[in-house]
């Protein structure tokens, strides 16, 4: 037989071992529950004699679920293949692809996803007679709807709130939608499920005995109708474990519910609950900080991390305080090699942030300094395409290349269609130029004479382009005048057609707002020449350069993460940047001070080994340098657990200044040694 607690500590042996009743495991961040979850699950099937179908194990990702039974099948043989893991959603699909008929639900039915919703929700949308309706967020009608759909509201509680107007007018249009296409939508496979048990006890009953353990993962993350599930799937036996952090409780916005797992011993009489919180994960001078910022938390349970006795007390987190956030993405990328150089690979470091306007300037450095790096839960600023218009507008008025060319030359819309671009298509073959080329002799081509106007209109633009943006009103940056040419020529404009949501195109606007500063920053230290600008470009568009997409997977690149992907990670190296007020808590989306400090906590606990946090005195918003105050999170941590570099600068040790030194003289001397040859 196999002891399933050989190895735990003993909060983790006792978690194993307490199988009947409900129980709730507060995991502290590093402290092994999934160790927890694949240990106890196996001492159930050893020690109960059940099968591994009699277990119900729902996780919040399907790698999750898939780690979780592939570790127990490792231990308990091919028969583990049979645990019933999953989401919610896949479980809720299961129950529903079952009795389909008793959901009133055709046998093949179908599932949509959100994309598939929010485009039901816009035809809908367009039949109705309100003039303001194309101002509306499909996306928060459909949270809304969401909202409203779980918690059984029919009606508006503020008439005077237009989106609960016309939530109530879409509401029923929309689930008639859903009956008559036959189809689920994502909320629905956690709902119908549960109107299902409620209205059908024989249902009930059967799904109840076949599952003798329901255990839930992640459970701070669960909203409310999936609480509800859980209790409508455990209220016979009550054998329910549930692990989580109420800590670690950062989605909020999405409709997680922080009070599930806060009450969780008031719902359940008899619960026992168990602490883990044992760090096995971060250096007793990471854990400290990260205790002293959780604990100014008041609705919270009471747990405290504590560092494995056997840990080197490590490095003190560091705190660098730069003048402006431009100098912050420059230093950051300089952090970052500071670490490569002492042995550490790209990938052990990740760089975190509150949101994911923050990374482009980074992001920009790193390409500059060329580090490898990745984006995790989002698109990366080069990705996007303004960013690679903008770039490219830059590349085919420097040194053009054909596919910028063909990127731009209909963004903004010039009317120039794919009969003509296969005409000059033809003629590049023809007379053995490239595209671009080709395009300037387009009366060669055969291209009529109004459209061969757009396409020197254009060339136009490109020939002037260097001029315009470095020349012009000495007062004005670069950037600016960049800005300005691509609102003159119409660009604004353009992103507005692809999106009807103002916040949307603002947002698009926004990110050539961020670019035109990375531009600036380059030109202030290059010079305001076209040698300069012809640098700036070749170091955006270097960054994986020549690498195949198998070289480009297997180079250990950097990770950049916003503080809501980073979760359940973890890096030897954290370097945390822009802990300042209205960033983190966030101006905007920070109205829950708890949340955001757990979010803040969350950034902490993912250092293993060194943890570096960032600020800057200075940061511009909407074009201006405005004052910039620390984050309450960084002045609740005591001083002197922190080492602060007031200056922006890590102090030099003797023998680093005297390698530096040398290798000075030595390029000195090499220099010179070749100005001699010349």
């Amino acid at each position: 037989m196999h002891d399933w607690t050989k190895g735990l500590n003993p909060e983790q042996r006792e978690a194993v071992l307490h199988t009947q009743g409900p129980l709730l495991i507060l995991a502290g961040a590093g402290s092994g529950k999934t160790t927890v979850l694949v240990s106890r699950t196996g001492h159930i099937l050893q020690s109960e004699g059940i099968e591994p179908s009699e277990i119900c194990v729902l996780t919040f990702t399907t790698k999750a679920a898939k780690e979780l039974k592939h570790r127990v099948a490792a231990k308990v043989g091919p028969r583990g293949k049979d645990l019933v893991t999953g989401t919610f959603h896949s479980f809720g699909l299961n129950i529903l692809r079952k009795y389909h008929q008793k959901a009133g639900l055709p046998s093949g039915f179908g599932v949509i996803d959100q994309g598939d919703s929010t485009e039901i929700l816009k035809e809908l949308m367009s039949n109705i007679k309100n003039s303001a309706k194309d101002s509306f967020k499909v996306d928060k009608i459909l949270s809304m709807m969401n909202e409203w759909r779980g918690s059984g509201r029919r009606s508006p509680q503020n008439p005077a709130d237009e989106y609960e107007v016309m939530v109530q007018v879409l509401l029923p249009k929309y689930l008639r939608r859903l009956e008559i296409l036959g189809v689920v939508d994502f909320e629905g496979l956690l709902l119908k499920p549960l109107e299902l048990f409620k209205n059908d006890m024989k249902v009930l009953e059967e799904v109840r005995a076949r599952f003798k353990h329901v255990m839930v993962d992640e459970f701070q993350d669960t909203n409310v109708t999936q609480f509800q599930l859980v209790r409508a799937l455990v209220d016979g036996h009550r054998n329910v474990a549930v692990v989580g952090d109420d800590d670690q409780s950062i989605y909020g916005w999405r409709g997680a519910c922080v009070s599930n797992i806060l009450d969780f011993p008031k719902h359940f009489d008899g619960c026992r609950v168990i602490r883990l919180e044992r760090n096995y994960r971060s250096t007793p001078a990471i854990i400290g900080i990260a205790n002293e910022v959780i604990a100014k938390n008041t609705a919270r349970h009471g747990k405290v991390l504590r560092p494995n006795p056997d840990a080197d007390h490590g490095e003190k987190p560091e705190l660098f305080v730069f003048e402006n956030d431009d100098i912050e993405a420059e230093e950051v990328a300089g952090q970052v090699r500071f670490f490569m150089d002492r042995g550490y690979k790209a990938s052990d470091i990740a760089v975190l942030y509150r949101s994911n306007g923050q990374g482009g300037m980074i992001e920009a450095q790193l390409r500059k300094a060329q580090i490898p790096y990745s984006i995790t839960g989002g698109t990366g600023f080069f990705d996007r395409k303004e960013t690679k218009d903008a770039l490219a507008y830059l590349r085919c008025a420097l040194s053009p290349n054909e596919i910028a060319f063909r990127r731009i030359i209909n963004a903004p819309t010039r009317g120039i269609g794919e009969t003509t671009i296969d005409r000059l298509d033809e003629h590049a073959k023809v007379i053995g130029f490239k595209f671009h080329v080709a395009a300037r002799k387009w009366r060669q081509a055969g291209v009529q004479e109004n459209i061969g106007e757009r396409i020197e209109g254009l060339f136009r633009l490109l020939d002037s382009l260097p001029q315009t943006i470095l020349g012009g009103d000495p007062t004005r940056t670069v950037g600016e005048n960049f800005l300005s040419k691509l609102l003159e020529i119409g660009y604004r404009d353009y992103l507005g057609q692809t999106t009807k949501d103002p916040q949307a195109l603002t947002k698009k606007w926004t990110v050539l707002e961020i670019f035109t500063r990375v531009l600036d920053s380059f030109v202030a230290r290059g010079g305001r020449d076209e040698k300069t600008l012809m640098e700036f470009v070749d170091a955006m568009e270097l960054r994986d350069a020549g690498e195949t997409e198998e070289e480009r997977d297997q180079t250990p690149k950097v990770q950049l993460l916003t503080l809501h992907a980073c979760k359940g990670l973890e890096f030897p190296v954290v370097i945390f940047v822009g802990c300042e007020e209205e960033i983190i808590p966030h101006r905007t989306l920070g109205s829950d001070v708890s949340e955001e400090r757990r979010l803040f906590y969350v950034g902490v606990t993912r250092a293993k080994e060194r943890l570096v946090l960032t600020r800057a005195k200075t940061r511009k918003r909407f074009g201006k340098f405005a004052p910039s105050a620390p984050s309450r999170f960084l002045l609740e941590i005591p001083p002197q657990m922190l080492t602060a570099f007031e200056t922006g600068f890590r102090p030099v040790g003797e023998s680093e200044r005297k390698n530096m030194m040398a290798d000075l003289f030595a390029k000195i001397a090499s220099n010179a040694a070749k100005q001699k040859l010349n």
